[in-house]
């Protein structure tokens, strides 16, 4: 019997104004609606402002079923990084006080225009190990009212894949110095990085098939990454998330939004504490 939770996180980040984001949010819903297959929206603030309309319409309609979470207002990477694969490429990360702003003014602006308060962060660009080595940092954002993170979304070079066997956890169970804040460590590749280096859809397809025999296998969680801007790339009618999905249940792997499964850690949590 298969077994095993498929978190499916989109980054919403084009700026300025896309075509391909605007086609985007049209589309994607109206998939998971397709197969009741929850999933999570991680927006950068100046995106939503971009795309304000569009974003609105999905929340309205499909709420229930997509949890709207949050991507820093500007893409600021958090903390330096040297990223092989890139040749070297250097990062360098914001400030402390840059990061509370970028984190501060994105979950108001989308109460302000959503409705929405978000609980969940999706640190651009991804780190090793996430925020182990920032304690101030992850103080900062559950002083701003984050519960749950991706953040640990590379390797020990900065690069990429992580091992689906890199799984989510409460920071504080690892020290008590960190708040109680869930990890959901982005396993495998971030999809626009891998299909940058390949060369058919099928290639694609095959990664995605091949993880999740895993995590059926292993009775894991795969915290899998897409980006509005290269959900299009060799796949105009986003075959590859239809066919995703369609695997995922085949293989009786559950899938549900970051929220839920934030709600389920959290209720698993307190049972143990009392």
């Amino acid at each position: 019997m298969g077994s095993g939770i498929l978190l499916i996180g989109y980054d919403v980040e084009s700026f300025p104004r896309s075509e391909k984001t605007v086609k985007f949010l049209e589309m994607i819903p109206k998939i998971h609606e397709e197969y009741n297959a929850p999933c999570s929206f991680f927006i950068v603030g100046r995106t939503l402002l971009a795309h304000l309309n569009e974003f609105r319409k999905v929340y309205e309609k499909y709420n229930s079923l997509i949890d709207f979470e949050q991507h820093t207002f500007s893409h600021k990477v958090f903390k330096n990084l040297v990223i092989e694969y890139r040749n070297y490429m250097f990062k360098e990360g914001a400030s402390l006080d840059e990061i509370k702003t970028e984190v501060r003014v994105t979950s108001e602006i989308m109460e302000i225009l959503l409705g929405v308060r978000p609980m969940g962060l999706t640190t651009p660009w991804g780190h090793y190990r996430g925020l182990m080595d920032r304690p101030d940092i992850l103080r900062a954002l559950w002083d701003l009212g984050i519960r749950f993170i991706r953040s640990w979304a590379r390797n020990e070079k900065d690069s990429l894949p992580v091992s689906l066997d890199v799984q989510p956890f409460w920071y504080d169970s690892i020290n008590k110095i960190y708040p109680p804040i869930l990890e959901c460590t982005v396993q495998g590749w971030h999809d626009n990085a891998l299909k940058e280096r390949l060369k058919s859809r099928e290639e694609y397809i095959k990664y995605v098939k091949d993880n999740i025999d895993y995590v059926s296998e292993k009775n894991l969680i795969w915290s899998y990454v897409q980006h509005d801007h290269s959900s299009f790339w060799k796949d105009p009618n986003l075959e590859i998330v239809r066919i995703m999905i369609e695997y995922a249940l085949d293989k009786d792997v559950k899938i549900i939004s970051y929220k839920q499964f934030y709600e389920m850690k959290l209720s698993e949590r307190l049972r143990y504490m009392t």
